[in-house]
């Protein structure tokens, strides 16, 4: 009877322990914060989301929820530690001031226009006295980028929009005249032949690198060294080819290997 109650409580002892969060875990089931934002992350799918739930399972590290908020609520309560984990995003020094940020994948800024705008060169469309150009509030594109949007609004040439949907209707219908966006974000909307012929696509910033796009973590909720366990996962995902599978679940083969050309570290 002895010899079968201390089997019973070796069982549940180890059950406990397998079932016991790891290392990695803030104190706390994870608090995961998600923004609209092309194929990352849509009505509680896309690859951020794929992403985040692989590396919680492999750190053993329990989901309380997972919210989809707008982008500069979201930093902020990144910031506070309200959310403990936020994805798709560019590393600036005023955010990394209160997270980790690790980059997942790099991909380009595009210029989208208007059809009846007909610069074709950057000089050319800045010159043009009816520019309006369109920006999602609390992004990043990049310091030249972000260099020239500055220069917009002290213009008074730079309007705003709350989410990626409502940049692009504002292009649409001719409300602003250009914007930013990223072949991953865009690539869904251009699927509608209608809403494809609404825009001209140009690289009018062919020597910029890349931009990183990273997941975030909460310097209020993880430790430097709980931090790093999540990047070397992460790591280890894009060289096992985990990485490429969930990009490749929502993007086409040429798109998924081209955001994985710079490589993860």
């Amino acid at each position: 009877m002895r010899r079968h109650i201390r089997l019973l409580l070796a069982l549940l002892l180890s059950s406990a322990c397998q079932a016991a969060p790891g290392p990695a875990c803030p104190q706390g089931a994870l608090k995961i914060g998600f923004y609209k934002i092309g194929a990352a992350y849509r009505d509680k799918h896309g690859y951020d989301v794929d992403l985040v739930r692989e590396l919680a399972q492999r750190l053993r590290c329990p989901i309380a929820s997972e919210t989809e908020l707008p982008r500069l609520r979201t930093l902020k309560m990144l910031e506070t530690g309200q959310l403990d984990i936020g994805t798709s995003t560019i590393p600036t020094p005023e955010r990394l001031a209160y997270a980790w940020i690790y980059p997942y994948n790099h991909s380009k800024n595009m210029v989208l226009l208007h059809p009846s705008v007909k610069a074709r060169s950057l000089a050319e469309l800045l010159q043009d006295p009816k520019l309006r150009w369109g920006a999602v509030r609390g992004y990043h594109h990049g310091p030249e980028q972000d260099k020239l949007l500055a220069e917009l609004a002290a213009r008074r040439q730079l309007l705003m929009a709350e989410d990626e949907d409502d940049l692009y209707k504002m292009l649409a219908n001719g409300i602003v005249t250009a914007a930013f966006a990223q072949p991953f974000s865009y690539g869904r909307w251009l699927r509608d032949p209608l809403m494809a012929r609404q825009v001209v696509i140009l690289d009018l910033y062919p020597q910029t690198d890349r931009v990183a796009s990273g997941l975030v973590l909460s310097k209020a909720r993880f430790s430097q060294g709980a931090a790093e366990r999540w990047h070397r996962e992460l790591v280890k995902m894009y060289k096992d080819g985990t990485l490429y599978d969930i990009l490749r679940r929502h993007l086409n083969d040429g798109a998924a290997k081209q955001m994985l050309q710079v490589p993860i570290e």
